[in-house]
This record gives C-alpha cells, structure tokens and sequence, in this order.
C-alpha cells in the first residue's frame, strides 16, 4: 500500500541550485483525483550586494543582512510538511491531495536564466546559478510522469518568492492539464514594489521573453497576475492573500528602493500604501481576482504583521479576518465560492 503522508525527494537530472549543488523536488501521492502544486519561498537576490549575501548558519547567528536561500536545506525539506503541506494532520483539507513541492534555492522567484557574476565577500570570482526557469520545467516533467490523468481540481499556489514563481508558471502547469475545469492560482505574501523589477528581470535573471513582456510596472506580482490571466483558461480563479504591514516585505522593500533592510515609519507607509492600490487595481482589472488581507497578529513593539500564513496552523487554521480563516477561504474558492477577506482595508 503507498504511503500516502509521506514526502519522497527526486532529485532533478541538470538542474542546480545557486552554488551549483544538485537541485530536488518533493512529491507526495494522494487518494484523490486532486492535485496541489506548491512553490516554496525564501528572499531574492537582485544586484552583485544580494548576491555576495545568502543566508548562511553565520549569517542567522551573527544577525547579518542576509537575502536568499542558495541551496536545498534541511529546513526547506521540512516545511513541505506543515500547514496546508501536512499530510498526516485530520483538519488540513488537502491532506488527502497529490502534492508537488518546489524548493526554492535560486534567488530568482524561479523564473531565471542567467548565471551571474558576482565578488564574494572574500573577493572570489562566483558565479550565482539563477536557474529557476529551467528547474521549474523539470520539475513539471516529473509532475506529469507521477500525475498523467486531469484532476478533478488543481491548485498552484506559492509563498514569499514562491507566489511570484506559481504566478509566473501556472499559464506551464495548466497546459499540462488543458481539461481541467477548476483552477485556483493562489500568491501569498508577495507585494514588493520598486521601480528595479524590469531591470532585474532582464539583465540579472534574464526572465523568458514572453513574461518579460509584462514586467515593465513597478510591482511584479501585478505584472504576473496580468500576464498569467492573459494566457489562463477565463474560469481560473485567482487568488492573493498578504498581511497589510507584513514586516518581511516591508523590510525587502525598503532596501530595494532606499538600500537599507530596516523597518520605520517610512518603510511601514510604503508597504502599505502600494499594497492596497495595487490589490484595488487588481480587482477592478481581473474579473475572478480575489483578496485575504488581514492585519491579524500586529507588533505592539514595531506595528508589523506577519509575513506568511499557510505553513503556520495558527495562522493557517485561526479567524484571522472577518470571521473567516484561511483555509476555509481556499476551500471556498475551491468549491468555486470564492470571497474577498479584509474589504475594510480597500474601502
């Protein structure tokens, strides 16, 4: 009898991490014709500075700045079995679901195609493998070869760097299954804007020509919206869920436009001022486009909220706002009920 809780690894054939190590995947098989395809975050890198600077045990201890994840961890391979992932937990909805997890090890939001120069902090000549492209297409190959039938319903969802990478890709992921009928794209905690992204997205990760098409506003994850909706079946429901000071973000941000990783006033205003033009832009211009946002678990000590929810089952599973959890959000909008969460913050 298969193991149905348990994750396998699959280690991909050519593909690479952003150090050169070998790249993998996590499946695990399900007990329904349903199918969840998920995107793992963790930081970016953007410049020759980002480059040099990836989160390393001495980064963490040293409370360094650090920017991006560049290999596949013990930690990635465990956060693909919590939350919404955990297979073997009775209240997850999904447990009983086919899952693809996609680590994210190449500071690209998975969709690079460069390998980029760059001087260590010890000034050696490196090289920083933005490979997410390629890794991602063979990724879906495997996913294909486990998952050849059209599901039932099929999610492709992403967080943090993940969010923008399943965006990016679901337009790929749904012409493996041209027949299927329920489709939910789901981003969560992904606002970042900056005037950079274009630039980025064509000299630093030389992202594919046909999305970088879109890439020319200053918040990506709208681009990508635009771009996925564009080459998306009209039925496909589009999902985005963020926490309105969301301090992981609010902190990326401010470095990107203002070169330093802090949080203050200013940086709180920017986060959230573009946040909510951007989620109001996005509901006007993309028919099935439907929000969760939330200011649930704020710091009394620096007025921040969380970055990510679907890993964390307090957060995942709690009625973070209006009465409504995040799962039951997702669920509603698999059962093609879908709602916006937190309206008071558009209004």
């Amino acid at each position: 009898m298969v193991n149905t809780q348990k994750w396998c690894q699959k280690t991909l054939d050519g593909c690479v991490s952003s150090t050169g190590k070998p790249y993998r995947v996590l499946l695990k098989k399900g007990t329904v014709n349903k199918l969840l395809v998920n995107f793992l975050g963790g930081g970016a890198s953007w410049s020759v500075e980002t480059a040099a600077r990836p989160f390393t045990i001495s980064s963490i201890l040293k409370k360094q700045e650090a920017f991006y994840i560049s290999d596949v961890s013990s930690l990635q391979l465990k956060f693909a079995n919590v939350g919404l992932f955990k297979a073997s937990d009775k209240q997850n909805p999904f447990r009983d679901w086919y899952m693809l997890n996609i680590p994210y090890v190449n500071g690209d939001f998975h969709i690079g195609n460069n390998d980029y120069l760059y001087q260590s902090l010890k000034n050696e000549s490196k090289v920083l493998h933005h490979h997410g492209q390629k890794n991602v297409t063979a990724a879906l190959a495997i996913l294909k070869a486990l998952f050849p039938e059209t599901p039932e319903a099929l999610i492709i969802m992403g967080l943090s760097a993940g969010g923008h990478g399943c965006v990016a890709h679901a337009p790929q992921i749904q012409n493996l299954y041209p027949d299927c009928k329920q489709i939910v794209v789901y981003s969560e905690g992904t606002h970042l804007y900056s005037p950079l992204w274009s630039h980025v997205a064509a000299h630093v990760w030389k992202v594919r020509p046909d999305l970088m098409e879109y890439i020319t506003g200053e918040v990506l994850i709208a681009d990508l919206f635009r771009y996925a909706k564009d080459y998306m079946p009209p039925s496909t429901l589009f999902l985005h869920s963020n926490s309105v000071w969301d301090k992981a973000l609010v902190e990326m941000m401010y470095k990107m436009n203002h070169g330093k990783q802090l949080v203050n006033s200013e940086a709180l205003a920017e986060f959230h001022t573009t946040l909510l033009e951007t989620v109001g832009t996005l509901k006007q211009e993309i028919p099935n486009y439907y929000y969760y946002l939330t200011d649930y678990g704020k710091s009394k000590k620096d007025e921040t909220t969380p970055h990510t929810f679907a890993g964390t089952p307090k957060l995942l599973y709690g009625e973070m706002q209006d009465g409504v959890s995040l799962a039951n959000w997702l669920c509603r909008a698999v059962e093609n009920k879908p709602l916006d969460i937190g309206k008071k913050f558009i209004v």
